[in-house]
């Protein structure tokens, strides 16, 4: 019987370098690329929404389609065709006026997508989630179940970033991670079913690190060092999924260096693999049914 089960979900963890550096941590017994080619839009809050539901929730997913008609330079971050004068505009137009044109437009358009679906899943309760499945679940906020990744802040330190001042970037999401961190282990320490960790450090860090590949390391080993101490505090019967929602990829052209990657990661210490990341909703709520039946 499973004692428990522990997801560890790290925005922005790239398969490609975990496999590069072979942290064997975050590696566990087995471990896999997920397929995303079902998303039109590689993007954080659609792609958490299906791991917590087992489906794509299109009521998430349209409001970035929108946005992203207006973004020129995606890499493998997006299917959806931008219509000709956002291509044109992308080749004759200034960064800083391209930027301007397109925060009024997006505004007009699109509203913020993120502060418009962070809470969706909570607010509507149209879709049943993992968390219904427990009678004792935890989660420090995901996005779509609570959390947003997109406050003023980030966007602040962001457009330093861009800038060229990383400073407050890197202090940022190194504070986001203190926090995040110290969560999981209170909550490991508490009497839950299933734990749901979620922090967005690393990608908010990989925009803008991607090129400098030796800095990014050293995060990748705090994180595999990470996976090893909450492996320690497992017990026999427990279960540890390491799972992103995409890695990330350099982008010719983007200001900020890099952009979602068309694929995520998964681990986990039973041998079990996922082709998809909604594919991680089947696998836990089994879990929870055999408990049930136990």
């Amino acid at each position: 019987m499973v004692q428990r089960i522990v997801v560890l979900g790290i925005d922005g963890l790239e398969y490609n370098l975990v496999e590069e550096w072979n942290l064997k941590y975050l590696k566990q017994k087995a471990y896999s690329k997920t397929d995303l080619s079902d998303f039109e839009v590689v993007v954080t809050p659609p792609i958490w929404a299906s791991m917590l539901t087992g489906t794509r929730i299109p009521e998430i997913e349209a409001p970035f389609i929108k946005r992203h008609r207006l973004i020129a330079n995606r890499g493998s971050s997006s299917r959806v065709k931008s219509p000709w004068y956002v291509r044109l505009g992308a080749k004759i137009l200034p960064l800083p006026v391209r930027r301007k044109i397109g925060d009024f437009i997006i505004k007009r358009t699109t509203g913020d997508p993120f502060e418009r679906t962070y809470d969706y899943l909570l607010r509507t309760k149209k879709y049943r989630t993992v968390f219904d499945y427990f009678e004792r679940s935890w989660t420090n906020g995901v996005p779509s179940y609570g959390r947003n990744v997109s406050t003023p802040e980030v966007k602040e330190v962001m457009k330093e970033a861009i800038k060229g001042n990383l400073k407050p970037l890197v202090e940022y999401a190194m504070r986001t991670y203190e926090t995040d961190r110290k969560a999981l282990f209170e909550a490991l320490d508490g009497d839950y079913e299933l734990i749901f960790w979620y922090t967005p450090f690393l990608d908010e860090l990989s925009h803008f690190l991607i090129r400098k590949k030796l800095k990014l390391m050293n995060v990748y080993i705090d994180l595999n060092k990470l996976v090893k101490r909450v492996s320690q505090k497992l017990e026999e019967g427990d279960v540890l999924y390491v799972i992103s929602d995409h890695g990330m990829e350099p982008i010719p052209g983007d200001p900020r260096g890099g952009d979602h990657s068309d694929h995520g990661f998964f681990s986990s210490n039973t041998g079990e693999t996922i082709e998809k990341p909604q594919d991680l909703f089947k696998l836990i709520v089994e879990k929870a049914k055999r408990n049930e039946k136990a």
